[in-house]
């Protein structure tokens, strides 16, 4: 006798599972085309620190792992959906229905949305989405609502044609479930295995499960295989182990090489120490200050400016997000955490926090921005730095009637309530301004109207003004008796992209900012080809404050001719550090504890050739390894101990 069918038959086992393998394939689908999305919009961008051009090897490598990566990442998500249908078929068919399903189309729908949602803020944020977005922005829905038409209306056709169609998937999917055509033992087995092996990261197999992180490829690949839901929920869950410490040197070599608690050279010992005004500007690349680039902006102010103050050439930001450069700017660490320090289990960790160090002097302070209160949890961070006051755009008045920009007021009305800010409080003083204007979407307001060159980007038309707002507080500043004692510090918060955001992006010029001081007591112009770091910012503002204690900084003060820097340090992402000399550029992946790029921006500016492999570049390789790994050493150590020495 002829036996059809068996449990485990081929014929039986599609039968079985035919709903599921449909449901299965079709989210499989979903998630490739988004990939293939990702890579065409951010093609220019994932190439720093990797080869020119993908191999077709290379482009096969990528396609199995990001295809091994999203079915990992659905059958993770899925695995728990069978295994609560079949409590289901125990229980209540209408439990299934009414939660089970509507559950898992949320949960499916999160996952699409997250994909889809980075491909356009991957040129933000230049990695895929972490933990870092839940404290990007305190009120999302309002910042949306002040985005073009346009956007609006995109964000929710795409958010609603998503879970519809995830709706279509899971309804299909559980008609035939309820139907009798359910999911074998085996099936459900299998994918419980997958999925918590995944979710665990208990790699039985080098080949089958790419436990994070990744070492297949190199990193600069990375954001084209992962999935962004597996790198958000990592990051959510991994906690306080995501600073990891390492041990590349003694501590007493490593201490012989980086020093981080320093005493600095301070200028002004006398009474009547200097006011501080410090800018920082959101989003200004070094390009619009740079004669040689397209992308110079024409600022009668700032250009002006520079005649009279010293200006910093060779100055590099530490990341591309506005709350790790705050706290490079204003407590002279790098950010190590996904997440903002200041948000971080790390927040008391040995800092010289800029507010309180300046109380010792009789210093006055406060921060000042047209944004909504604690936007980026910057709130949190002056409290955590010691600053006295913190104003935001809830504090100007009459602000709800006063042109607005999409991430707060636009810059003049802002600058002119900290202009009388300044005037009522005593000297000496500390104030803080971070603009807005300059940040994405760069809309201006209705009353400035100029005739702008043909070839200005909307970022060079935000520049213009931004400069037309400082303009104005100079103006009226100059006519106060607080302004010849005063010292202005300008610095970028990050690089962005002088084109607008589908630009590109360079390793070395996509981390030059400018910064600028202008005493108008000395009243010279400079132009200081050192090397420069927002890491400096801290050391300078408290030295020309005459502060005399010693400063946990990862920089120096910019004032003292006598403390020069020769090496700048970035992080690209979240496995990647960079370390930046008077002529080379290097790339070190902490993950494998191995170069990834070594770039001589001097004679090759677009960064084609990569010199990992140049026997004439050891030495240089050997050097800037070296300082990389005692800069990783360093910041570790200090995020994990009660005592900086």
């Amino acid at each position: 006798m002829k036996i059809k069918n068996l449990p485990f038959s081929g014929k039986a086992f599609w039968q079985n599972n035919k709903a599921f393998i449909w449901f299965f394939l079709s989210l499989l689908l979903i998630h490739s085309v988004l990939k293939i999305v990702f890579y065409n919009y951010n093609y220019s961008l994932l190439f720093t620190g990797a080869e020119p051009t993908y191999s077709e090897t290379s482009k096969i490598k990528l396609i199995k792992w990001s295809l091994l990566y999203d079915i990992l990442i659905i059958s993770g998500i899925n695995v728990f959906l069978l295994l609560f249908l079949q409590a289901g078929r125990l229980l209540s068919t209408k439990i299934s229905a009414w939660v089970v399903v509507p559950v898992f189309v949320l949960l499916n729908s999160f996952a699409v949305l997250l994909n889809l949602a980075d491909v356009f803020y991957f040129r933000f944020h230049f990695q895929r989405a972490n933990a870092d977005l839940l404290y990007v922005l305190n009120h999302p829905f309002q910042q949306l609502f002040h985005q073009s038409i346009f956007i609006i209306v995109s964000f929710f056709a795409a958010t609603i044609v998503t879970i519809a169609l995830v709706w279509l998937l899971h309804k299909r999917f559980f008609s035939s479930f309820s139907k009798g055509r359910h999911c074998s033992l085996v099936t459900v087995m299998f994918l419980l295995l997958v999925g918590w092996a995944f979710m665990f990261k208990i790699s039985f197999s080098k080949v089958l499960l790419p436990a994070y992180p990744l070492l297949n490829i190199k990193s600069s690949q990375l954001p084209v295989v992962q999935n962004s839901f597996h790198t958000f929920v990592y990051s959510v869950f991994r906690s306080g182990e995501e600073v990891k410490q390492k041990q590349y040197f003694t501590p007493e070599v490593c201490d012989s090489i980086f020093s981080l608690k320093k005493m600095l050279y301070t200028a002004n010992t006398v009474a009547g120490k200097k006011n501080i005004v410090l800018f920082i500007m959101e989003s200004v690349p070094y390009d619009f200050f740079d004669s040689a680039s397209q992308f110079k902006v024409r600022m009668p102010f700032l250009d002006s400016l520079l005649q009279h103050s010293t200006f910093f050439c060779n100055a590099f930001g530490y990341t591309h997000e506005s709350n790790k450069g705050i706290t490079a700017i204003l407590a002279g660490i790098p950010t190590l955490s996904d997440i903002p320090v200041y948000h971080s289990s790390f927040v008391n960790m040995p800092v010289t926090a800029v507010g309180s160090a300046l109380k010792k002097n009789n210093y006055h302070s406060f921060f000042c921005i047209g944004d909504n209160y604690d936007n980026f949890g910057f709130a949190k961070c002056m409290n955590w730095l010691g600053i006295d006051k913190y104003y935001s755009k809830e504090d100007i008045p009459n602000y709800k009637n006063l042109p607005a920009h999409s991430m707060g007021l636009q810059d003049e009305y802002v600058l002119d309530f900290m202009h009388k800010k300044i005037n009522a409080i005593s000297q000496p003083f500390f104030a803080i301004n971070y603009n807005v204007s300059t940040h994405y979407p760069y809309n201006l307001p209705a009353g400035f109207s100029i005739k702008f060159p043909k070839n200005y980007t909307e970022p060079m038309k935000s520049m213009s003004y931004y400069d037309h707002s400082l303009q104005q507080f100079f103006a009226a500043a100059k006519q106060e008796p607080w302004f010849a004692n005063t010292t202005f510090i300008f610095c970028s918060d990050h690089w962005m992209f002088p084109q607008g955001v589908k630009g590109e992006y360079n390793a070395f010029s996509g981390y030059k900012i400018p910064i600028i001081i202008y005493d108008p007591s000395v009243n010279e112009k400079k132009i200081n080809k050192g090397l420069a770091s927002q890491f400096d910012i801290l050391g300078t503002v408290l030295a020309t404050a005459g502060y005399k204690d010693s400063v946990i900084t990862y920089g120096r003060n910019l004032l003292d001719s006598n403390s020069i820097s020769q090496f700048v340090f970035a992080r690209p992402n979240s496995y990647l550090f960079q370390v930046t000399d008077s002529a080379y550029v290097l790339g070190f992946n902490v993950i494998t504890d191995k170069a990834e790029y070594l770039f001589n921006y001097k004679k090759d500016e677009a960064l084609k050739k990569n010199l990992l492999q140049d026997k004439n570049a050891s030495a240089v390789l050997a050097k800037l390894t070296i300082q990389v790994k005692a800069f990783i050493q360093k910041a570790g150590s200090h995020y994990h101990s009660r005592q900086v020495k």
